[in-house]
């Protein structure tokens, strides 16, 4: 490594001095709260808490906690050599509490018994390398801002706690911050430090992610990947082909909501089939700010399609649930599903599973001892990445969690592919939702917010009309 910032290492750093962040996504509950502590007092500080240059304590909210609730007055610490910017602050914390694996089998130099030591870089053996994502978001950090985390081994030299970060310092070549204990503590001192100590809790930072990011995830469909090594394959979409093209026919009219880049709704109109698209968030080929006149455009012909046409035979909805920031949107999304849906039509959705991720979690911990994915999931099954230079939320549904989140929307729903990573559901009979529920989430749908505040208000006709259309639907279905 090179041209990087210098960290500093404090043995003994004055909690007295810290700063806590106002963001920090973790809490933890009393049970949590009381094994936090018997831990620091059987094992002491094995883990240095992190600060940004500033004085800013970027990673080690909980224990300083702890550590002040049993009266200790110091703490090993690191210190960033610059003072870095708030979404790699957070970035900090996120890996700090999530880099605690051992997926990889590293051995090194033993350092000094019960204290801290300086591993020489050179007697870093990386046995077996797993968790490459974690290696690899390590790595970047390490590489923007020197090196910044630690390691606690066993007197034999095998690396107990963050393996991954000495698969990185191994590859960087750079000298390994460790505390070393003995043989027959490090169970204990493992099992201790890699429980469950809290929950994510992304309400102090969620104005960090403002719901236009979320244009970020938008999947770019029936794109030819550019790499040579992958030249000629297409992206698809799951939920179009498994759920919606097997019995799709050209007459029956299809609206794309929450389109993305539209690339179905395209290719399907060109061969002869009625697909509209809409996508509040759709962006300029090649640009990344929204075009709002685009988006005025789908406003316009999506009013003159129900105009002409009336409520559509198919509505699908593909990785939009996945991409609501709050359950408030997720809720005007299937509000506004359901309206434009007919009294016959069919709403097709597929969205991320978190039954999948979590089986491939729970089968790579029983077979590897460590942690594989970087997920940051909340009691909501939230999680937030940071991509592009911004922050999103990725929202993960089980097959219960979807059934039950549908079925207040529409009185049949079919969830399938439940071994996927794409969850999907067919639904059918769209329930009657009251006025104000339809008129709150029309104006949220069609008149999103932008930055800066700003919403285009050209959806008033198209508000009102649908509104009618959907009363005169249940109308008929109650009379029914």
């Amino acid at each position: 490594m090179s041209a990087i910032p210098t960290t500093t290492f404090h043995k003994a750093y004055p909690l007295a001095d810290l700063r806590p962040a106002d963001y920090n996504p973790r809490r933890l509950s009393p049970e949590a709260f009381e094994r936090l502590k018997a831990s620091i007092s059987r094992h002491g500080i094995v883990k240095p808490v992190i600060l940004n240059a500033n004085g800013t304590l970027v990673a080690g909210h909980q224990r300083t906690k702890g550590m002040t609730a049993l009266g200790i007055t110091h703490t090993p610490a690191v210190m960033l050599g610059t003072t870095v910017r708030l979404q790699d602050e957070i970035r900090f914390n996120l890996l700090h509490n999530k880099v605690e694996t051992e997926a990889s089998i590293v051995h090194a130099e033993p350092g000094d018994m019960g204290g801290w030591s300086w591993v020489p870089w050179q007697s870093i053996q990386v046995d077996d390398q797993k968790n490459a994502a974690f290696v690899n978001a390590i790595g970047q950090m390490c590489a923007g801002h020197g090196p910044w985390g630690s390691v606690v081994m066993d007197d034999q030299g095998r690396i107990i706690l963050n393996a991954e970060y000495a698969v990185v310092a191994a590859a960087h070549r750079f000298d390994l911050l460790a505390w070393t204990v003995p043989s027959p503590e490090a169970a204990q001192l493992h099992a201790d430090l890699t429980g469950e100590y809290g929950v994510y809790d992304w309400t102090a930072i969620e104005g960090q992610a403002p719901v236009w990011n979320q244009h970020i995830v938008q999947p770019k469909r029936l794109r030819v990947r550019t790499s040579k090594a992958k030249a000629g394959l297409t992206y698809g979409s799951e939920t179009w082909e498994r759920l919606v093209l097997p019995w799709l026919k050209p007459e029956q009219r299809v609206i794309d909501f929450g389109a993305g880049h539209g690339d179905y709704a395209k290719m399907l109109r060109g061969k002869g089939y009625s697909v509209l698209d809409y996508e509040p968030y759709r962006t300029a080929p090649g640009k990344y700010a929204v075009d709002i006149r685009e988006v005025v455009a789908m406003i316009r012909a999506l009013h003159r399609e129900l105009r002409s046409g009336g409520l559509f035979d198919v509505v699908v909805l593909d990785s939009v649930i996945n991409a609501t920031t709050t359950t408030d949107y997720q809720h005007w999304v299937l509000a506004t599903v359901n309206a434009l849906c007919s009294a016959e039509g069919t709403v097709c959705i597929g969205t991320r599973s978190l039954a999948k991720e979590t089986r491939m979690e729970n089968a790579n911990r029983a077979t590897t001892g460590g942690a594989v994915n970087m997920s940051f999931l909340d009691d909501n099954n939230v999680e937030m990445n940071f991509v592009q230079g911004k922050w999103q939320k990725l929202r993960f549904h089980t097959p219960e969690t979807l059934e039950a989140l549908l079925t207040p929307y529409f009185e049949h729903v079919k969830i399938s592919d439940v071994a996927d990573s794409n969850l999907k559901a067919v639904c059918k009979g769209p329930r009657a939702l009251s006025e104000a529920d339809y008129r709150k989430a029309f104006e949220e749908e069609f008149n999103m917010p932008y930055p800066n505040d700003f919403r285009h208000g050209k959806h008033l006709e198209l508000v009102e009309f649908l509104i009618k259309l959907a009363k005169e639907r249940n109308s008929l279905e109650s009379a029914n």
